[in-house]
């Protein structure tokens, strides 16, 4: 052929969908049947220079095909003529998206398009009057299709069935119940436990990481790929300990290593739009002690607490055991911990973040050092362990009364907070409904609609951030009673304490009130 000769591009796709439509007796979706047709239509039509591309197993509303991608990058380079599809479904079925290709960029790169068995042929534009008819109608299949699917995976997801295939990091198939339960796996569930561990020693999720790294254990990714031989998406195999600090995160606040089954714990914002997005609390299924926990429940208690305060990792070999214990009792901010390598470690000392960053004008300035923090709270928690395993009963009247009025106070605040946001996710879910249907029916222009879909993504997203740390704390107030029993077992647990860790103040403090001034 000449070096100018341009292409007349035949395109096939098959989805998923398509695969499960087609059967025994109607195979014409197919990827080679779709291929002899358009080589057979080329023939008899006189196309030469003919090269076929194609996808397979992508849905029909998602143009980040690699097959596609190819046939676009022809195009911007000139390098086609004719662009030829079995029918407009093997395009797509996003009717504005096709829309858009069929009337705006295949003509402004002098692309002819032809759909065979639709009769769409762009030279001829009586052919194309139902082109946008036709769109519309393979959008609602793709629709349909979305719907039916996630009925299916809700309907399983309601008996408390794994609605995933593949088995959380740290568990195996139970070879006795493969589709429906899972036990531990005997090579990754002491990692979880191991990660879970560093985590109460006062470990931050990149320096697990790191840890790991270090230790030369392999990331879930490539421990999937060791046994099973599949290359999950994004794994890269030739780093197989290249632990990440999202990895790690992720497996401190799944409590799926509880023994806890949670599903529909996230879905995609619409068949259109992939881009998955968490569920409110209340949309998910919950199904408790459905396998056996790699983690108890103190434990998980411990790093949630710790993941709830989190912070911005010092370049300090020790960690700060206290982050997100210490507030100013003058302003009610935290105080912050100052290290430097300069100073003595006997230095080392929280101070009001308010004053730190506003002035006198906001708080005063005062601190206390980090060393005198941990003798003080050390002496105390030995002192009221003591008492609470040798007066049990004083002990808890004691606390009840201390407690009673304010956390009633809390409690009402709270359930406001909480009753508001709610109803509030309630009006969103019903605002994402009707803008979505206003979009697929052409009320709202895409420019709007995306505006729009991100200012609710957005608050939606902050809601579902603070909405369960509000309702555990909740909760715990609500529980009091149970906490002082706790309280008085961990006090029989621990009856010596040698030392000050992150566990034992995670354990028996909740915040740590200082004014000590300069």
């Amino acid at each position: 052929m000449a070096s100018n000769e341009k292409y007349t591009v035949l395109y096939g796709r098959l989805s998923q969908e398509d695969t499960q439509k087609t059967n025994k007796t109607d195979d014409s979706n197919s990827i080679q049947n779709q291929k002899l047709l358009l080589e057979k239509y080329a023939a008899e039509k006189g196309f030469s220079n003919t090269l076929f591309l194609y996808d397979d197993g992508y849905s029909g509303t998602n143009f980040n095909r690699p097959g596609w991608q190819q046939v676009m990058e022809l195009m911007e380079n000139g390098q086609v003529e004719t662009l030829i599809v079995k029918d407009m479904s093997r395009l797509g079925r996003e009717y504005l998206q096709v829309g858009q290709y069929t009337e705006l960029i295949f003509p402004s790169y002098g692309v002819r398009f032809i759909a065979v068995n639709d009769g769409v042929d762009s030279l001829y534009e009586s052919t194309n009057d139902f082109t946008p008819f036709r769109n519309l109608m393979n959008e609602f299949y793709a629709k349909d299709c979305s719907k039916k699917g996630r009925s299916v995976v809700r309907l399983k997801a309601e008996t408390g069935a794994r609605v995933s295939s593949r088995p959380r990091y740290g568990y195996m198939k139970d070879p006795a119940d493969p589709k429906r339960h899972m036990v531990p796996d005997p090579e990754t569930a002491p990692v979880v436990r191991y990660i879970f561990d560093l985590c109460v020693s006062g470990k931050g999720p990149a320096q697990i990481a790191k840890q790991l790294k270090k230790d030369k254990i392999p990331t879930p990714g490539h421990s999937y790929y060791q046994k099973h031989g599949v290359e999950l998406t994004g794994v890269d195999i030739t780093q197989p300990y290249n632990w990440s600090t999202n990895t790690v995160a992720g497996i401190l606040e799944d409590e799926t290593y509880l023994g806890h089954t949670i599903n529909l714990k996230s879905t995609t914002l619409s068949f259109k739009n992939k881009k998955r997005i968490e569920r409110p609390e209340t949309a998910q299924l919950r199904f408790e002690n459905t396998h056996e926990a790699l983690v108890t429940q103190q434990t998980w208690e411990i790093v949630q607490d710790i993941r709830k305060h989190k912070r911005r990792r010092a370049n300090m070999a020790e960690q700060n055991i206290f982050s997100g214990l210490v507030y100013c009792l003058d302003c009610g901010g935290t105080m912050v911990l100052h290290r430097a390598y300069t100073m003595d470690a006997v230095k080392n000392n929280f101070m009001c973040s308010t004053y730190k960053k506003k002035g006198k004008d906001v708080c005063s300035g005062h601190y206390i050092r980090e060393q005198e923090l941990g003798a003080i709270l050390l002496d105390d928690i030995r002192r009221v362990t003591h008492f609470a395993r040798q007066n049990e009963l004083r002990f808890a009247e004691h606390i009840r009364k201390k407690q009673g009025k304010e956390a009633q106070q809390e409690i009402a605040v709270l359930q406001k907070k909480i009753d508001t946001m709610q109803k509030r996710q309630a009006e969103l879910t019903k605002l994402f409904k009707r803008l979505y249907e206003d979009s697929v029916l052409g009320r709202i222009p895409d420019e709007q609609y995306r505006i729009l879909s991100q200012e609710y993504t957005a608050e939606q997203k902050e809601i579902q951030e603070q909405l369960p740390a509000m309702e555990v704390r909740l909760q715990e107030l609500k529980d009091s009673s149970s906490n002082i029993t706790r309280f008085i077992e961990n006090a029989k647990r621990y009856s010596e304490i040698p030392e000050l860790t992150a566990e034992i103040l995670r354990i028996f403090i909740k915040r740590v009130l200082s004014l000590i001034h300069i």
